[in-house]
């Protein structure tokens, strides 16, 4: 803005009106020209004023144009102006700059005279058509209502005009490199207030961490240490050229957002490329929270993954979350719960009963497909468990004596199944060629022998004995 003092002319017309009645047709000159601020500056926008008086006819009708040094500026009409009337009439215009002269001046003047006539009104007949104004407007660059020129800092930066014609810097801008950072606080900070780039590495003070440094220019962990001299840009315990390496971004401490930093991805052995390093549905950082690898996607090695162990409410911890012998992998399998160690609730452990899903099962002696429940010869042995059972041999084994032969034998040949020597002579069954016809044989006769030999030396040794003893 620019700003101009100037003595306002007093309007007498409207405090005296005698002066108008005076006065003939056209402006009023003692009215001169007038601005609707008292202080104005460049690029304020005001109201040029002027007035004009009618003492010739019954009304009067113009055109009034504002000139600046000679170019119009603006028009305005007046209309019915009466006899003995003034008026006040003006423009709004935005002031410029330096000296300049305002002028007013009337033209297509119509009047209408007493006899109701309406005419042209010749410019001798009009006795002042034209009025004007010199003005010398200065500006305010900080807008602290003191013109440029006496203020001693005109754009208000804290740098003094003298002190910026010597730093090279203009006195009407703040920024005079333009870089964001206003003059003075470069001053202060030992920059250069007229260039954008003091140190010259191709960043902008603005956004250069390092301004004065021109090997340095980024932080990215913010340590206070360069990134070309800094090792782990991100502090992220990953070096930058294991980083290079892996795949990750050494400006960014965690490259794949997962929420895990790329050296902890890296001490788990987890990708810090990935979110879900082992596929498995999880992210890798809610694997860490859960306890679980995010590296393997079957944490447990159970056979079922992270992500079936969750859908299926087992522990991804543990190989066998039912303790109940059976990998919780092997229990899906096979169509158990792998929550229940006794699926079917019969009272056998799932991996001892081989009917694990049918309550009425648990045992196959025979291994031929059917429970013993609903098999009615468990061991297979031939003979019918009722059968079995008035025999009093055993319904799940099919040798019940031991003897070598099955019980089934014993019977259709006339034996005890429940007696390995049936005819008591000392020969079992499977041995003896008439395991009903008791035969004493010789087999007894060298244990007997040496039963009576070793009685003798007994009797012999202990009246050495003796002997002995009484001879002491």
């Amino acid at each position: 803005m620019k700003k101009v003092f100037f003595s306002l002319f007093l309007l007498s017309c409207l405090l005296f009106p005698g002066a108008l009645f005076g006065a003939q047709t056209g402006f009023v000159s003692s009215q001169g020209i007038w601005l609707s601020d008292t202080t104005v500056f460049a690029g304020d926008t005001v109201k040029i004023y002027t007035v004009v008086v009618n003492n010739s006819y019954r009304s009067l009708s113009a055109t009034v144009t504002f000139y600046n040094n000679g170019g119009a500026i603006g028009t305005t009409q007046l209309v019915d102006l009466k006899k003995e009337e003034a008026r006040q009439v003006g423009i709004s215009y935005t002031i410029p700059a330096g000296s300049q002269r305002i002028t007013v001046a009337l033209t297509n003047i119509v009047g209408t005279t007493d006899a109701g006539e309406t005419v042209t009104v010749p410019a001798n007949a009009v006795v002042t058509k034209e009025v004007s104004a010199n003005l010398d407007i200065d500006t305010d660059t900080d807008g602290d209502d003191i013109g440029d020129r006496v203020d001693t800092d005109d754009d208000n930066d804290g740098i003094h005009d003298e002190q910026e014609v010597n730093l090279g810097t203009n006195p009407l801008k703040v920024d005079t490199d333009g870089d964001g950072i206003k003059d003075k606080q470069e001053v202060d900070h030992g920059l250069s207030p007229t260039k954008k780039d003091t140190d010259g590495d191709g960043y902008d003070d603005k956004v250069d961490l390092f301004p004065k440094d021109s090997m340095e220019w980024k932080d990215a962990d913010k340590d206070g240490k360069g990134d070309n001299s800094d090792t782990d840009d991100d502090n992220d315990g990953l070096s930058d050229d294991e980083e290079v390496k892996a795949g990750s971004n050494p400006h960014q401490p965690d490259t794949d957002g997962d929420g895990l930093n790329d050296g902890k991805e890296k001490d788990l052995g987890s990708d810090p490329t990935k979110k879900d390093t082992d596929g498995d549905g999880i992210p890798d950082a809610k694997e860490v929270q859960a306890g679980t690898n995010p590296s393997s996607n079957d944490s447990d090695g159970d056979g079922l993954s992270d992500t079936e162990e969750k859908k299926h409410k087992t522990d991804p911890l543990k190989k066998d979350t039912d303790n109940d012998g059976l990998s919780d992998g092997d229990e899906i399998t096979k169509g158990t719960d792998p929550l229940k160690s006794d699926s079917d609730g019969d009272g056998a452990n799932d991996v001892l009963d081989l009917f694990p899903l049918d309550p009425k099962e648990n045992m196959d002696t025979d291994l031929d497909g059917t429970g013993n429940v609903a098999d009615t010869d468990d061991d297979n042995d031939g003979i019918p468990d009722t059968q079995e059972i008035v025999l009093g041999t055993k319904i799940e084994e099919a040798d019940t004596d031991g003897d070598g032969l099955g019980d089934k034998q014993e019977v259709d040949g006339g034996t005890n199944p429940t007696n390995s020597d049936t005819d008591q002579d000392g020969v079992t069954d499977v041995d003896d060629e008439e395991p009903l016809v008791y035969r004493r044989t010789w087999t007894r006769w060298p244990f007997l022998m040496a039963g009576i030999f070793s009685f003798f030396l007994f009797v012999i040794f202990y009246g050495v004995y003796l002997q002995k003893k009484d001879e002491i």
